[in-house]
C-alpha cells in the first residue's frame, strides 16, 4: 500500500492562497503606478499650457559713462566716443531667464554708428540684471555732415539703441519656453556735460 499525504490538500490551498496575494500585490502596484504617471502627466500638461502666460522681460539702456570724447566742431566735424553702457535685463516672472549672446547696434539718424556685445547669461526671478556694455562710437559712416554739424552746434547728439534678445523660461526639466525681447531706446548725449539724458524705451 502506498503511503499518502494527509497534509497534501493543505499544501495545495495554501499555496492557491499565496499565488493570489502575489497577483493582488502586483495589481495594486500596477495600479499605484498607472495612478502616479496620471498624475505626472497631468501636472506636466497643466504647466505646458500655463507656461504661455510668462510675461516677457525688459531690456533697455539704463544710463552710461564715458571715456574717450572727441568731438570736432568744423566744416567736417566728427566724433569718436566710448561709451560704458549700462544695461538692464528686468524679469518679471518667478522662473530663471537665460538669454543667449547679442549685439546691441547704436545708431545716429538711422546711420549705425558702434555696437556692443551682451553675453549669455541668466537673470534669476523677479529681479533685475544690470551690467556694462563697452561701445566705440564713430562718426566715420555717418554721411550727413551738415546734420551733424547742426548737432555739435547745439550741443547735442540724437542716438538710438537696438538689438534683439533670445532667452528661454525652463520647466521640470523637459519644458521650455523661448521669449524674444526687442529693444529700441532713443536717448540724447549731451557733449558739455558728458551724460546721457532722455532715455526713452519701447
Amino acid at each position: 500500500m502506498i503511503p499518502t499525504n494527509p497534509y497534501g490538500h493543505v499544501n495545495e490551498d495554501l499555496s492557491a492562497v499565496a499565488n493570489e496575494a502575489r497577483r493582488k500585490r502586483r495589481r495594486r502596484y500596477l495600479t499605484s503606478i498607472v495612478i502616479i504617471a496620471g498624475f505626472a502627466v497631468g501636472i506636466i500638461i497643466l504647466l505646458a499650457v500655463t507656461a504661455g502666460n510668462f510675461r516677457t522681460p525688459r531690456f533697455r539702456v539704463r544710463s552710461a559713462t564715458f571715456g574717450t570724447l572727441n568731438v570736432v566742431n568744423s566744416t567736417t566735424p566728427s566724433f569718436d566716443i566710448v561709451m560704458n553702457t549700462e544695461v538692464g535685463i528686468r524679469n518679471r516672472n518667478f522662473r530663471r531667464f537665460r538669454y543667449r549672446r547679442t549685439t546691441v547696434d547704436f545708431y545716429y539718424r538711422e546711420q549705425k554708428i558702434g555696437e556692443g556685445i551682451v553675453w549669455n547669461d541668466r537673470v534669476k526671478g523677479r529681479d533685475t540684471r544690470k551690467f556694462v556694455v563697452p561701445v566705440v562710437l564713430s562718426s566715420e559712416n555717418v554721411t550727413s555732415s551738415s546734420e551733424l554739424q547742426n548737432d555739435v552746434n547745439r550741443g547735442v547728439l540724437a542716438l538710438r539703441s537696438r538689438s534683439r534678445l533670445t532667452g528661454r523660461f525652463k520647466i521640470l526639466i523637459v519644458i521650455r519656453r523661448y521669449k524674444h525681447v526687442n529693444m529700441d531706446c532713443s536717448m540724447d548725449l549731451v557733449i558739455a556735460t558728458r551724460e546721457l539724458t532722455n532715455i526713452s524705451c519701447r
